[in-house]
């Protein structure tokens, strides 16, 4: 696919002016294809969700394997998260990609969804990180919970300067967990864009991966095997 068929819009993923950016972008540029930064279990609980009916979780004992550190990882990981971004914004996490889905229903446009399975994710970004480095990210989210910094501002998260600064942090502190969580999945939302062949698409992911996928998109040819980023 051409990348001028292409509109990627990256969402602050809490925020109310993203949802509607989204609606909007889509309503104006009329896609055959709204593309979506989910994969199939996380837009099943999604759909769930809104129906009020009991979500499918992602087993994240099965997924770790008994690692006592990387279960206490990733629970302080998800408290995080949660502390963060739960009811202080008022708007729940994914609920630009759900307007996404609804508007492009609305429209009678395809819906793609071109996540990688957040299992594969997991298992990837916690199979290449050493002891240290997952050291080292607990502390990290440790400090957090005594820091008296809010989120203010959440659209200020979709500023070019803001979100680097949060990125290189992020890769410092473990390069390997950045690299599948944010490089990695850039490239499998890149390929799965490219298996797309209707003419114009909507695409919608949060901030952290536009610049990447625009990058994959204008260059294809860097664009790994997709064996390389779904081996576990």
């Amino acid at each position: 696919m051409a990348p001028e068929n292409l509109k990627i819009i990256g969402t602050a993923h809490v925020s109310k002016e993203s949802i509607e950016e989204v609606k909007e972008a889509i309503i104006t540029h009329q896609p055959d294809v709204v593309a979506v930064e989910l994969d199939i279990n996380r837009y099943q609980n999604m759909i769930a969700e809104k129906n009020g009916q009991e979500k499918q979780n992602v087993n994240i004992r099965e997924v770790i394997k008994g690692d006592k550190l990387s279960i206490f990882l990733v629970s302080m990981f998800l408290s995080y998260l949660q502390r963060k971004i739960g009811d202080d914004m008022g708007v729940k996490p994914g609920s630009e990609m759900l307007a996404a889905i609804e508007t492009a229903e609305e429209i009678g446009a395809k819906v793609a969804l071109i996540d990688r399975d957040i299992s594969i994710t997991l298992k990837r970004a916690l199979n290449k990180m050493t002891f240290f480095e997952k050291a080292k990210f607990v502390y990290g989210i440790l400090a957090s919970f005594f820091s008296k910094e809010e989120i203010d501002d959440v659209e200020s998260i979709k500023d070019g300067d803001t979100l680097n600064e949060v990125m290189e942090y992020f890769k410092k502190m473990s390069p390997k967990a950045y690299d599948v969580l944010v490089t990695e999945r850039d490239a499998y939302m890149a390929h799965m864009l490219q298996d797309i062949n209707d003419e114009n698409v909507v695409v919608v992911v949060g901030a952290g991966h536009k610049r990447g996928i625009s990058e994959y998109m204008d260059h294809p040819e860097k664009i790994p095997p997709i064996e390389e980023v779904l081996t576990v």
